[in-house]
């Protein structure tokens, strides 16, 4: 059934995205998404701890997310590449030119990224693996097969570390760009 749903949001959001003459996805780049648990407004900065040029208040509307695309992260800032709402708010501002502010600045608060469904229970079940270093022959500190919640702390390249918790415990580690799901509204596939 979740597959189905994916096929059904792809093919629903390819079609906004040529309509619209842009795309959504950024396999290029770490991609996040607001919190729908924060109450607080998104503060963008022109630079790290600068001057706030902006403030995102938190969306109200039940299918709506601010869904980020990070180039870069220093000292628990995010450095913005675009900023979309997705999936049912196409008609928000923001979308007319999501890379209205790209190159400034967000705190990491409240950014999250799920972790794909992996099939679990099934055949396909995929190991999602939290290293040390955003390196594969880094030590492997945490490993899930399973839906979890995990919040950004930091990008390099398209590693995202993450901060997850898991049976009271709290694990800081990176993970590879083909295991992160910026859309809480649906599970992801595993990139290639």
């Amino acid at each position: 059934m979740k597959k189905i749903l994916l096929i059904l949001f792809s093919i629903t959001m390819t079609g906004y995205s040529q309509e619209r003459g842009r795309k959504i996805f950024y396999p290029d780049f770490v991609e996040c998404y607001y919190s729908k648990k924060a109450t607080e407004s998104i503060s963008i900065c022109e630079t790290q701890n600068g001057k706030v040029i902006a403030e995102l208040s938190p969306l109200t509307e039940p299918h709506c997310w601010y869904k980020f695309a990070i180039s870069e992260s220093k000292n628990g800032w995010l450095k913005i590449e675009n900023v979309i709402v997705l999936p049912d708010c196409y008609e928000n501002e923001l979308n007319k030119d999501i890379s209205k502010y790209k190159g400034k600045w967000i705190l990491a608060k409240n950014m999250e990224i799920d972790l794909p469904d992996s099939g679990v229970g099934n055949k396909s079940s995929v190991d999602y693996h939290f290293y040390q270093k955003p390196d594969t022959n880094s030590k492997v500190i945490f490993t899930a097969n399973e839906f979890l919640r995990t919040y950004l702390i930091a990008v390099n390249g398209t590693w995202a570390k993450l901060r997850v918790e898991k049976n009271g415990k709290k694990y800081d580690g990176w993970l590879e760009r083909k295991y992160q799901c910026p859309y809480p509204w649906t599970t992801c596939p595993v990139w290639n």
